[in-house]
Parts: C-alpha cells; sequence; structure tokens
C-alpha cells in the first residue's frame, strides 16, 4: 500500500518521542514537502535514529511549498545521530544539491548518502562525495578511540582482579601460617601439660 503525503506527516510524527527506533525505511511511497517537513520537526527531537530511506518518493511535490526538504536538510545540520540517509530517485535538482552540499560543511556524522537518479552538478557531487569521505574518516577514529577504550578498561580490569586474586592469596597464607603456629603451640602445651603430668606419678611412686 502506497503511503501518501498527509499519511506520511503521521508516520514523521513517531520520531517526536519515540527514542528506541534505529532504522525507517519509506522507500517508494508518495511521501512530499509536508512529510519531509514533519521529518525536519522530528529530528530535532530525536537522538535514536540512525538509518532514513526516502528513495523514490517525491520529496519536492508539486506544490506551491517546497521547503520541506530544504527544511529537512538544516534540520540536519545539526543532528548527530543520523548515519545513513537514502534520497536517491526524488528528481531533486541543482539546488538541492547544492544545499546537500552545505549541509554536509556542518553535518559530520552523516557517513552514508544515496544521492543517485537526482539532478545534482558534478561541482556539487563531487564535493558531498569528499564530505562524505570525511565522515566516515573521523567516525572510524572515534570507534578505533572507543575499542581502546574499551580494551584499557579490559586490561584495567583484568589487573585489578589479578590484583585482589593476589592479595586474598596472601591472605589466605597468613590464615593458614597463624592456624598452623596456633596448633603448633596447641600440641607444644599438651605435651608439656602431658610431661607435668608425668613426672607428678613418678614422683608419687
Amino acid at each position: 500500500m502506497e503511503i501518501k503525503d498527509d499519511d506520511g506527516v503521521d508516520v514523521a510524527k513517531i520520531l517526536f518521542n519515540n527514542r528506541t527506533l534505529r532504522k525507517l525505511e519509506l522507500e517508494g511511497n508518495n511521501l512530499g514537502p509536508k512529510t519531509a517537513k514533519a521529518l525536519s520537526i522530528g529530528l530535532k527531537h530525536n537522538n535514536a535514529l540512525q538509518f532514513l530511506d526516502l528513495e523514490s518518493n517525491s520529496l519536492m511535490g508539486d506544490g506551491e511549498d517546497v521547503s520541506g526538504l530544504p527544511d529537512l536538510l538544516k534540520a540536519l545540520e545539526s543532528n548527530k545521530c543520523l548515519l545513513s540517509l537514502n534520497l536517491a530517485n526524488n528528481k531533486l535538482e541543482n539546488a538541492i544539491g547544492t544545499q546537500i552540499r552545505r549541509m554536509l560543511d556542518k553535518n559530520h556524522t552523516i557517513i552514508d548518502l544515496e544521492i543517485g537518479f537526482n539532478n545534482f552538478t558534478l561541482e556539487d557531487t563531487y564535493a558531498i562525495q569528499n564530505s562524505l569521505i570525511r565522515n566516515k574518516a573521523m567516525f572510524d577514529a572515534e570507534r578505533l578511540k572507543e575499542w581502546r577504550e574499551r580494551k584499557l578498561m579490559k586490561n584495567e580490569d583484568e589487573r585489578l582482579h589479578a590484583l585482589y586474586l593476589k592479595e586474598q592469596s596472601k591472605k589466605e597464607e597468613k590464615r593458614m601460617e597463624t592456624e598452623t603456629k596456633e596448633l603448633r603451640e596447641h600440641q607444644i602445651d599438651a605435651k608439656f601439660k602431658k610431661y607435668i603430668q608425668d613426672m607428678a606419678i613418678d614422683k608419687e611412686l
């Protein structure tokens, strides 16, 4: 069933309060400027969505108000969560290509952006590709940093665990030494008492 523009607005409202949705696929519908505008508002409130697929829709529409997609791109300038955006096959013109290029000047989070089958200039397309390469390098560097931090934390946990076991081993060794000493003292005391008793018996005899 094809989702039309007014229905797309209702779908976009899911983003307003949802904190668990990671992927939203809306490919091959009849979504237009209203949906794009609603998505722009939703993404300002949402910090969970990472993948948004809007391929093969009509995001610019044919009406008078075509500000929806530009509003969406404007919202993405400050978005820090979305990683993948598909705008392919939406019959987008040069002006949108330039706006996408400007958006990526400020957005350093998006690493996957599909823009095929639109009408963008080679200059804008090249600039967009370079921005995505930059973003991917930053993404990989951050993941590597996180991996190293996790490894460092793991090594520290293992070191602390080994230290704890060593301390426990020392405590156990000390406890055993104390018990052995007490046992020896008890044995010596018992032998001495027996010796005294034997001496007393011999004296009586």
